[in-house]
């Protein structure tokens, strides 16, 4: 069998070409790129809730047992120094104890930003990515955006950890796990306080409101998740009390990272 070997030249051209592909993958022409530690800052918690599903377009995760866990999504904050930049799912994870001491971790599997920073719109969020390594851009200046992890009903304490910080952020998440409600209505301000007020009562979370649903929708319809359906009946009951009308059940077919939404319509 013949060998063969390389001469000087043959081995400087492969040489060189290894580096080129070196070169290549080591810095990609995009116009952002994963955030380094030193370049984002001042990562706070502003809030959190409880939902027993999230969903885009393309994708649906799901708790199937609301009594044995539920997806927890974390509103942050945070500084970008200079320029664009990208946050991965597995740039975060949390670790916490259950009530017998065992310790553990559940890693990040969707993420989203802000439609806005006020203040009184932290959970307006834009439609979540999903997956274990999925991804979201992030601009220079001041940031929110919003990570979920799935986490179990005997937990009250977490620290989110995010990768290449030694310093957890602990976060007290407390013993109630209320489901997650979003009002939509073309009427006023007064009737979506009305029903934000009854639904309220009820030891539910109305994590937003709005006056965005379309003139042409009448009555009221109740958007409930599959997991969510005996809250959504009792809610019902609630609103045909305060307002004389019977609402509309369905299935869940919005893209939705709550599990009721409630359209209130003329």
């Amino acid at each position: 069998m013949k060998t063969y070997t390389m001469t000087r030249r043959a081995k400087f051209i492969v040489l060189g070409l290894i580096a080129a592909c070196l070169l290549i993958s080591t810095n990609p022409v995009t116009a952002t790129t994963p955030v380094t530690v030193k370049e984002i800052q001042n990562v706070k918690i502003e809030g959190h809730f409880f939902t027993t599903t999230i969903s885009n377009s393309q994708r649906t995760i799901y708790a199937k047992d609301a009594s044995e866990g539920r997806y927890l999504v974390l509103v942050l904050s945070a500084t970008l120094q200079k320029g664009e930049g990208k946050i991965f799912a597995p740039d975060f994870t949390l670790r916490y104890f259950h009530d017998d001491e065992s310790e553990d971790r559940s890693r990040c599997v969707a993420l989203t930003v802000s439609k806005t920073t006020a203040p009184e719109k932290l959970f307006d969020l834009d439609e979540f990515v999903i997956g274990d390594f999925c991804w979201i851009k992030v601009n220079s200046g001041q940031n929110r955006f919003a990570l979920a992890c799935y986490i179990e009903p005997d937990v009250k304490i977490i620290d989110l950890y995010q990768l290449g910080i030694a310093e957890p952020l602990t976060y007290h998440i407390g013993t109630d796990r209320l489901y997650s409600v979003y009002i939509c209505t073309n009427i006023d301000t007064k009737t979506l306080l009305r029903a934000k007020e009854v639904i309220q009562k009820g030891n539910y979370n109305v994590i937003d409101v709005s006056e965005t649903l379309i003139k042409e929708e009448t009555g009221i319809t109740i958007h409930y998740r599959e997991q969510a359906e005996s809250q959504a009946r009792e809610i019902s009951q609630r609103l045909m009390t305060e307002f004389g009308k019977a609402p509309t059940l369905q299935k869940m077919r919005l893209i939705s990272d709550v599990d009721i939404v409630i359209w209130l319509g003329k």
